[in-house]
Parts: C-alpha cells; sequence; structure tokens
C-alpha cells in the first residue's frame, strides 16, 4: 500500500489500541493528539501523548525538559496541559512503495535529535526486514497485513536527552581543581545552553534561551579567549613532515 493508507491504518490501530507487544510504550486511545506531517514534514507523523499524571522525574525526563524547554512549552500552551505530561513519539511511516535506503538512519537521527526517541513502521513487505533494521536505534512497528492489527518487533524505549555535545564535566571540575564544584556547575550551564541550542535551531529560529542564560553568555563572551590553535596546527605539520623524512632516512640507511 502506499504511505497515506499505511498511515490511516496506524493511525486506526493506535486508537482502537490494535497494536501488539506495545507494553504500554505506546500511549493509549484517551490520552493522544495525533499531528499529521509534524513539523515541517521533517516527520510523516508526530504523535504527542498528553498523561493524567506527571513523568517519572527521573535524570532522562528532567533533562529532556530542560534542554526541550520550548518545544514542550509551545505544545502545551497550545493543548493546556503541563510540560511534564508530555511524550512526544516522532514516527517514520515506510510502504511498500517506499525505499529502504540510506536515508533512514538519518530521518531516526533526526527524530532522536528532536524528540528524543523514534518510532520506525514498516508495511508487510518490509517486515521481513525489520530482524536487520532491529539495530537502528528506534522501535519498530510492523504491518501484519490483517485488517489494522500490527505489532511491536523492536523496542528502544531510551529517552535520549543529551546530545553529542556531553562532556566529561566531573573529570575536567577535577583537573582544574574544582573544591567546591563552582567549576563543575558552570560546566554544567555550558553544556546545557550548548543542548537548548542544539535542539531549538532544528525547528526554531529564536534561540529560545532565558534571560539569564544569555547573560550568562554574555560574561564569558567579555573573557579573553585561548589561541585558536591555528600556529599549533602548522607546528604539528611541520613536525609530522619531518617525521616522515626521518622515516626516510632511516629505511635509506638500511
Amino acid at each position: 500500500m502506499n504511505e497515506r493508507d499505511l498511515k490511516l491504518l496506524f493511525c486506526n490501530a493506535l486508537r482502537s489500541g490494535n497494536i501488539k507487544y506495545s507494553n504500554n510504550f505506546l500511549p493509549t486511545t484517551e490520552d493522544i493528539r495525533i499531528v499529521q506531517e509534524a513539523y515541517s514534514r521533517n516527520f510523516d507523523l508526530l504523535i504527542a501523548a498528553i498523561t493524567k499524571e506527571p513523568e517519572a522525574r527521573d535524570y532522562a525526563h528532567y533533562n529532556n525538559m530542560l534542554v526541550r524547554t520550548q518545544l514542550l512549552e509551545s505544545f502545551a500552551r497550545g493543548e493546556k496541559c503541563r510540560i511534564d505530561c508530555i511524550q512526544f513519539y516522532p514516527v517514520e511511516i515506510k510502504s511498500d512503495d517506499d525505499v529502504l535506503d540510506e536515508r533512514l538512519p538519518n530521518q531516526i537521527l533526526d527524530a532522536i535529535l528532536a524528540f528524543g526517541r523514534s518510532v520506525l513502521v514498516l508495511d508487510k513487505n518490509h517486515s521481513k526486514k525489520a530482524h536487520v533494521l532491529r539495530f537502528l536505534p528506534a522501535t519498530i512497528i510492523c504491518y501484519t497485513g490483517i485488517d489494522d492489527q500490527f505489532e511491536v518487533t523492536s523496542r528502544f524505549d531510551r529517552l535520549v536527552s543529551n546530545s553529542p555535545l556531553t562532556i566529561q564535566k566531573a573529570v575536567l571540575a577535577r583537573a582544574l581543581g574544582d573544591d567546591h564544584n563552582k567549576v563543575y556547575r558552570r560546566l554544567v550551564a555550558i553544556e546545557r545552553i550548548m543542548q537548548k541550542l542544539t535542539f531549538n535551531q532544528i525547528y526554531f529560529e529564536n534561540l529560545g534561551l532565558t534571560n539569564e542564560e544569555i547573560e550568562f553568555l554574555q560574561i564569558i563572551a567579555g573573557i579573553r579567549t585561548p589561541p585558536d590553535g591555528r600556529k599549533m596546527l602548522s607546528r604539528l605539520v611541520m613536525e609530522t613532515e619531518n617525521m616522515k623524512l626521518t622515516d626516510y632516512y632511516s629505511i635509506s640507511d638500511r
């Protein structure tokens, strides 16, 4: 079938609870919002789950709210709900008319960077390749070919709340002689600001930073910066070139 038909079938299955082996990973029928062509067509589908009770305040969910504040706040104001009661599930739909190619890993990565998780829905024929795709960081849901029946064949239930910009703050703080966690707290602030910028620039034109965060960056901007490293790179190029010459003459002398 085509993508539109598979999408409609999946939405029906979601509303009717006909997704086997979900184990509460996907939202229930009464607390979902389905957004077609979510966010500038970057994803085929966006499922927004609004829970009755706030999410458990573990580190991943706490950090998720901090770095995706603008995204969550925008949705919460529209739906008139608390931001800690929202879960996003970006869905990539692959019908049998679609080709599974090198774009798929990028689409999954975009979903994780934007929403912290990814869901991949495969049509009946593509479902035969699910055992190969299970290594992707996505929850894979396959169409069984019967009515609106789907089943989860692979789960990736980790909420990714950090970007690739995560740094080893504790190690660096100790190396700088941090006795009272002052350095560590500032490294946390820098890391979180960079993560917010990374997430926000995917869908928003504004920075999405608080006044305190902008003031913090302004203070950093007033500090003298270290050399950019160009002189060091030139020196390393010369040293490695000399190493090649030294190795050449050492071999010739044998």
